[in-house]
């Protein structure tokens, strides 16, 4: 793992001891909404139901708007913390405002490397770290969160993976809802401004397709 990398993932983990902590309710209240009042252990199990929970902590921390004036938790933390090294801050500073997104797996070269497109923002990203992207196919699709450390694109620390005949359907859902943010909440708010703030409609979409395998919308 990269220097930077290493300083995130180090971050993270004292952010996520940092709310549970100083924020227990803020907590319950935002899984409550992440998970839409259901229990994931009653339709997940195993790696499913694991990878759920890393994926909440990561929507907890860089994504989920814990006071009026709507900052994150990264943020927050960020302030409270004094012992917080440069290198440190300039971690949390690059990484704060990035949001989850739908990709798709373009192509992976013979050294395992892999080229993602995005498929609501646009834009070709190559991930620099193959260990981490070793499983990885042509035409794969997954929503996550890319972050720029060490000079390349990683993924973070979630990943909402879906089946490739799912592809039209959650465009299609997601372009609805981003309407709906529009029309509802920030007329001049672009693509990326709604998927900052919401998300957590990659694990709405991921959950009901726990909850009703046969459906064929979202």
């Amino acid at each position: 793992m990269h220097k930077q990398e290493t300083i995130k993932t180090k971050v993270f983990q004292a952010a996520i001891n940092f709310v549970r902590e100083h924020h227990p309710d803020a907590i319950d209240a935002a899984y409550k909404y992440y998970w839409d009042d259901q229990q994931p252990d009653e339709f997940m199990q195993g790696m499913a139901l694991e990878l759920g929970f890393m994926n909440f902590e990561d929507w907890l921390i860089f994504d989920y708007k814990a006071n009026e004036e709507k900052e994150t938790f990264l943020t927050i933390y960020s302030k409270c913390d004094p012992c917080l090294s440069a290198e440190e801050k300039a971690v949390i500073e690059a990484t704060q405002d990035s949001f989850l997104s739908f990709y798709e797996v373009l192509s992976v070269s013979e050294d395992k490397r892999v080229l993602l497109k995005d498929l609501l923002c646009g834009g070709d990203f190559l991930l620099g770290d193959k260990n981490l992207t070793r499983g990885l196919n042509v035409g794969d699709i997954f929503a996550t969160r890319l972050l720029f450390l060490d000079d390349t694109y990683v993924i973070g620390g979630c990943v909402y993976p879906y089946s490739a005949e799912q592809k039209q359907q959650i465009l299609r859902y997601v372009d609805v809802q981003f309407g709906r943010y529009k029309r509802n909440v920030r007329q001049d708010g672009t693509i990326e401004n709604y998927l900052k703030d919401y998300g957590d409609v990659f694990n709405i979409i991921w959950m009901n397709y726990f909850l009703d395998p046969s459906a064929n919308e979202v």
